[in-house]
């Protein structure tokens, strides 16, 4: 059975996750993606239903990546979907989009969680996915 993990992230950073995918599943076939593409504020009318939405998929899976860019430390969104995830119990834990770089902020959220941060290392990744 396919492992399901939901992958967190900020819309900019959307050709960096698509690479991420591809590479992950190129490691191991049984990793299923999923994640909530959201380019609605995050205090719009619409942002209930959207939260309801992104649940149903956090709740389906059993972990949470937060791939990391250089903007993602500012989103509500992303904070939110972590929290969330760790209201549903997944294990919950965030990569570097640009491991040579350590000047992108790490989400307050990932520090107030206690859990760990990985550079881009697909084998390291896929082992802590399990």
């Amino acid at each position: 059975m396919a492992k399901r993990i939901f992958l967190s992230f900020v819309v900019e950073d959307q050709a960096l996750v698509t690479l991420f995918r591809g590479q992950a599943k190129n490691k191991s076939n049984d990793l299923e993606f999923s994640d909530y593409s959201v380019q609605e504020p995050y205090d719009s009318n619409n942002a209930a239903y959207i939260r309801s939405k992104i649940r149903e998929r956090i709740g389906a899976a059993s972990v949470t990546i937060c791939l990391i860019g250089e903007t993602t430390y500012k989103s509500k969104w992303v904070d939110w979907e972590l929290r969330a995830s760790d209201e549903e119990k997944n294990r919950v834990f965030g990569v570097r989009l640009h491991s040579s770089s350590t000047k992108d902020p790490t989400p307050k959220v990932l520090t107030d969680l206690n859990v760990p941060v990985l550079n881009w290392d697909i084998d390291a990744i896929v082992k802590a996915i399990g």
